[in-house]
């Protein structure tokens, strides 16, 4: 696979999540207490930005790679 079609999965990936985050908060966000984040919504959504972030990663990388190709 080549860094632009790899990128463009990763986009995709990254939507889904966006999308996944939209939702998530608008429904859990009030059962959210910050000073207690060892709850299942609290582990979901940290498991979740994990996953956010290496998308994130993974794509500013191909970014770097594509633009070293040109």
């Amino acid at each position: 696979m080549n860094w632009i079609e790899q990128r463009n999965e990763l986009i995709v990936k990254k939507m889904k999540l966006d999308k996944f985050f939209s939702i998530f908060l608008e429904k859990f966000e009030r059962k959210m207490d910050p000073d207690n984040t060892e709850t299942d919504i609290w582990k979901l959504y940290k498991s979740k930005l994990k996953e956010y972030d290496k998308i994130s990663y993974g794509i500013r990388t191909a970014d770097y790679w594509i633009s070293k190709n040109v």
